[in-house]
C-alpha cells in the first residue's frame, strides 16, 4: 500500500490513516472506530482529533489518500512499458486497486458524507484524469470520443467493485476481472469497431 502522505513517513497522521486503511480492509466502513485507530497508533483519541475534526475529516482524508494512490498507480503502469496500450495499463491498474482494496474504494465512491467533500472530488478528478489520458493517442478511439470511452469505463469500475466484493473467493474475483479486461480490450478491437 503507497500513500501519497506529504507528511513525514512516521507522522501520527500518516500512522492513523495506515491503521484506518488497515481496519477498513478487515472490517469495512463499520470498523472504523477512531478509539480503535488511537489504539493501532498508540496514541489517544484527543491526539487524533488534531488532525481530523471528526470522523468525517478522517474519512475524507482517507478517500483522498485513495484517490492520490490509485492514481500514482495509474500512471507507474502507464510508464511500466507492460502493455500492448496506455488504456490496457490503466485499466488494469483501475481494477487491480478494486481488487486489492475494494472496501477502500467502495468508501472512495459511495460513502453519502463524502458525495460533496471538494477535496474527495478534486482526488477523483485527478484519478480520472490520469485514466484518460491513457485513451489520449489511442488510434481505436476517435479523439472527440475519448471522454466518453474514459467516463464509460470510470462509471462501469463502480459496479465492477460491487460485483468484486460480492464474490465469495478470490478466484472469482480474480477471474471476474480478467473477464472484465478482455471484454474491454474486445470493445476496443478493429474487428468490433469495423
Amino acid at each position: 500500500m503507497s500513500l501519497s502522505i506529504h507528511a513525514g513517513a512516521k507522522s501520527l497522521r500518516h500512522r492513523a490513516i495506515v491503521a484506518a486503511r488497515r481496519l477498513i480492509d478487515q472490517g469495512g466502513i463499520e470498523a472504523l472506530q477512531l478509539r480503535a485507530i488511537a489504539a493501532e497508533v498508540d496514541c489517544g483519541v484527543a491526539s487524533l482529533y488534531y488532525h481530523f475534526a471528526n470522523k468525517e475529516a478522517l474519512l475524507g482524508a482517507l478517500a483522498i489518500e485513495g484517490w492520490l494512490d490509485l492514481t500514482e498507480q495509474i500512471e507507474q503502469a502507464r510508464a511500466s512499458g507492460k502493455f500492448p496500450h496506455q488504456i490496457d495499463a490503466a485499466s488494469t491498474a483501475l481494477l487491480g486497486f478494486i481488487r486489492r482494496a475494494p472496501k477502500l474504494y467502495a468508501l472512495m465512491q459511495t460513502d453519502p458524507v463524502l458525495a460533496g467533500h471538494v477535496g474527495v472530488r478534486e482526488a477523483e478528478q485527478q484519478a480520472f484524469e490520469a485514466f484518460r489520458a491513457a485513451l489520449q493517442h489511442d488510434d481505436r478511439i476517435p479523439p472527440n470520443r475519448v471522454g466518453d470511452v474514459a467516463r464509460l469505463f470510470w462509471v462501469l469500475a463502480r459496479g465492477i467493485a460491487s460485483a468484486v466484493q460480492i464474490e465469495a473467493d478470490a478466484v472469482a474475483a480474480d477471474r471476474l476481472i480478467q473477464t472484465v479486461l478482455r471484454g474491454f480490450g474486445f470493445l476496443l478491437s478493429p474487428r468490433y469497431s469495423s
